[in-house]
């Protein structure tokens, strides 16, 4: 009977946590472990890497900070205060060649009509403790339209630079689809309204995407919102003639299912990819590897 009773208690665990419980899964893309983040880390949302060093951020109401990780990833090296900034919602980072770009874009319950992004300078962040952002992007969505909590289709936590243009992906929870909405990055002295470039069959929740122009491939991370058990999953999806080509896309499940958050190109054919702690296991960062997903599709 105590046997049978801590299998139930397993199964209602897991079935109540689907959205954030940990476990594994077979036939799937394996996902190598490389650290559990520090406590501090536990709402890890967004990656960057300056100079080698990776970045990161917490989200939903945490404090208005960017944390370097140590060398063996389990501890903060760093901490900079962003001053003149809000963490409303940080869910995700970006870069080019001379700025970070911190989103505050989160929307779960469908009460902000657009965000707020920071346009901080990469070079400001060397041995810094607080730094000023150089512009902040602010922008509505132009097809907005009032939902209920995670059942609408204006969250997002996804952005990246193509180009010189910075690409947002929203969250769907009501069809599980993204749409693509495109940011000029110089203009920083008015109100924005984007417009929805497309919309794509992403099979789930996008939580982060990153860009890769050497190969000139979109990386997605996400999870699908089952009523049970889960999953979560990446696409790889080339770009061409300025626009994501969800033809060229190759889908993969994830060998652990948790609540990835972040991704972002790491070297030639591997993502680094964190999750935010959940019931079932602390904040981690890993690494997949899809250098064979590129040359082959498979």
């Amino acid at each position: 009977m105590k046997r049978i009773l801590i299998g139930l208690l397993a199964v209602l665990l897991l079935s109540s946590c689907s959205v954030a419980a940990t476990y594994f899964v077979r036939n799937t893309l394996y996902v190598d472990i490389l650290a559990y983040m520090p406590k501090k880390l536990s709402e890890t949302s967004g990656l960057a890497i300056v100079d080698g060093d990776i970045w990161t951020q917490n989200d939903t109401y945490g404090q208005n900070k960017i944390y370097r990780l140590n060398n063996d990833l389990t501890g903060i090296a760093q901490t900079v205060k962003i001053n003149k900034s809000l963490n409303r919602d940080w869910e995700d980072l970006a870069q080019d060649q001379q700025y970070i770009y911190i989103a505050d874009i989160g929307n779960n319950l469908a009460r902000r009509k657009g965000g707020a992004i920071y346009k901080v300078d990469k070079s400001q962040l060397h041995h810094q403790n607080n730094v000023t952002p150089t512009a902040v992007l602010n922008f509505q969505y132009a097809d907005f339209k009032k939902g209920w909590f995670n059942k609408h289709n204006f969250d997002s936590e996804a952005i990246t630079i193509v180009g010189d243009q910075l690409w947002l992906f929203t969250k769907n929870w009501e069809n599980e689809n993204t749409k693509l909405y495109r940011l000029d990055t110089s203009t920083v002295d008015q109100m924005q309204y984007v417009k929805p470039v497309a919309e794509y069959p992403s099979k789930g929740l996008i939580t982060g995407v990153d860009y890769d122009p050497q190969t000139s491939t979109l990386a997605f991370i996400g999870y699908r919102k089952n009523m049970y058990l889960g999953y979560s999953f990446i696409w790889l999806v080339k770009v061409k003639n300025n626009e994501p080509d969800w033809s060229t896309g190759i889908y993969k499940r994830l060998g652990i299912y948790s609540q990835w958050e972040a991704i972002h190109w790491y070297g030639e054919g591997r993502l680094l990819i964190t999750a935010e702690k959940n019931p079932l296991n602390k904040a981690m960062i890993g690494i997949v590897d899809v250098q064979k997903l590129l040359e082959t599709g498979e």
